[in-house]
């Protein structure tokens, strides 16, 4: 009998490209014309074998798709045949059922741990050799096609990884030149109008600069942009003009006050801003958190404010934490201001037009330990995220703690502590804490978003609250009169969600 028997396509109406390959092993010629014969009918691609040695020889050379092995043959037996293709690394993953007029329990299991996958006896049915066959037939082809998306995913990966090393080496260049320029910036003139006198920060989209508005003689601070991973592009830079234009829409006066923006004639992009005196909330936090009651209200009820007046004009943040508060030494004492609206979302533009296509290079804009869940999930916000944030930067103020355990590390790892656990409870940081300001707090950071107050609400809640806290401290003040304690009424006491 020859080697491989075969049928046409057009005679089972399928692609050839699609007829699996089955090898049937067998010394006896009656089985392999009745076995070849029904799977023909079927549509499979025979070849035959009737001893071990050339039943190797045709693995090796074209592996099929499966191989059917009698067990008792001369020379070599079935098992030691099986035992040989799962040896070579071609054959290993060739699925093997086993024939055999043997049906005692122990061939079975000599046949399993010998590598084959089914078992069938004689004399054949029909029926049952063809779902077997084509059983396993399928079950090799999902496994090749399993085994195929993942060497493509391996590519992808590996064809990612070598992408982020080019750019990271390209980031480490981008970040040198910049460097350089900040270094050789303090004394230049922009556009005839501005001289760089010094700088005196420096962040993901830029350095800042303080300044001379050379026809004015007024102090400002200059913020150069940065190019980096996600704003070096048109997009970016858009981004960064933007940071001007979106801020001038609010005018409010706790909204750093932006002046200009331009991009000068050396392609220098710029915005300019008042020039704040202070230090940020972040550094306040670091050096006096935990912070009283009433000093943690008198920062957020002036940003919960910007953020009520940003919601109104169809803004959103999305980016409030703790570095984008400034409290600034103004004339008459502390002013707080919210700086950088850079990366906020116009509500009322096309959809998720063009601020998000500057979005789009893989940078996620914000910070992840104060970033709202539905942001996470990338799913659809609105300017509760920014009251989200808000709570957040609250409870660093009030506890001197993050909300979740170990905020530090990838930003999938921060994002799982924030969608998957509850935050620590503010009072088991600080005992004595308003119950009321607690609830305040913990419904701000609901991850549901329709459970969180808006940023006008909460501004109105929060002022309740810190009248309560004045009036508290008035009750508890020694009284020059008769009577007992004042019976002005306090912020209601609730448990926190």
């Amino acid at each position: 009998m020859a080697d491989t028997l075969a049928v046409a396509p057009e005679d089972t109406g399928r692609d050839s490209n699609e007829l699996a390959t089955v090898l049937i092993v067998d010394d006896t010629p009656a089985n392999l014309s009745l076995l070849s014969g029904m799977l023909l009918e079927r549509g499979f691609v025979v070849k035959v074998a009737t001893h071990g040695k050339r039943a190797l020889a045709i693995a090796e050379a074209s592996k099929p798709d499966l191989v059917m092995l009698d067990i008792t043959m001369p020379e070599m037996d079935g098992y030691e045949v099986c035992r040989l293709l799962k040896a070579r690394p071609e054959t290993r993953d060739v699925p093997v059922i086993f024939l055999s007029a043997l049906d005692e329990v122990g061939d079975k299991l000599q046949a399993f741990r010998a590598g084959g996958v089914d078992y069938v006896t004689k004399p054949f049915q029909v029926e049952e050799v063809l779902a077997r066959v084509e059983t396993q037939v399928r079950v090799r082809r999902l496994q090749r096609a399993l085994e195929r998306r993942e060497r493509e995913l391996e590519r992808q990966n590996a064809e990612l990884a070598r992408r982020n090393a080019e750019l990271l080496q390209a980031q480490r260049r981008t970040d040198l030149v910049f460097s350089a320029l900040a270094e050789v910036l303090p004394g230049r003139v922009l556009d005839g109008k501005y001289r760089l006198d010094q700088r005196i920060g420096e962040g993901g989209f830029g350095a800042v600069f303080r300044a001379t508005h050379l026809s004015l003689g007024r102090d400002v601070a200059v913020k150069i942009f940065r190019p980096s991973r996600g704003n070096d592009s048109p997009a970016g830079l858009e981004r960064f003009r933007r940071e001007g234009a979106t801020a001038c829409r609010i005018d409010h006066p706790n909204v750093v006050q932006v002046l200009d923006s331009a991009i000068s004639d050396e392609g220098i992009a710029y915005i300019v801003m008042e020039l704040l005196a202070g230090r940020s909330l972040a550094e306040e936090i670091r050096a006096h958190a935990p912070m009283p009651p009433h000093r943690a209200l008198d920062v957020a009820i002036p940003v919960c404010e910007v953020l009520a007046e940003a919601s109104m004009r169809g803004m959103i943040h999305r980016d409030i934490k703790p570095a984008n508060v400034f409290l600034h030494r103004g004339r008459g004492g502390e002013v707080v201001k919210v700086v950088d609206f850079g990366i906020a979302k116009l509500v009322g533009d096309a959809p998720d037009g063009d601020t998000e296509e500057t979005t789009r290079s893989g940078i996620v804009v914000g910070s992840p330990s104060y970033m709202a869940p539905e942001r996470m999930l990338d799913g659809e916000y609105d300017d509760r995220v920014d009251v989200y944030s808000l709570g957040v930067v609250m409870y660093q103020m009030l506890s001197g703690h993050m909300p979740f355990e170990g905020e530090k590390g990838s930003f999938a790892a921060q994002a799982l502590r924030s969608l998957a656990e509850d935050p620590v409870r503010l009072r088991d940081w600080v005992p004595d804490l308003p119950l009321a300001l607690e609830t305040q707090v913990l419904t701000a950071m609901d991850k549901r978003r329709e459970a969180r107050p808006p940023a006008s609400q909460l501004a109105i809640a929060l002022r309740l609250l810190r009248a309560s806290l004045d009036q508290q401290a008035v009750d508890r003040a020694p009284s020059s009169g008769e009577g007992g304690p004042s019976s002005a009424p306090t912020v209601e006491e609730r448990p926190p969600r």
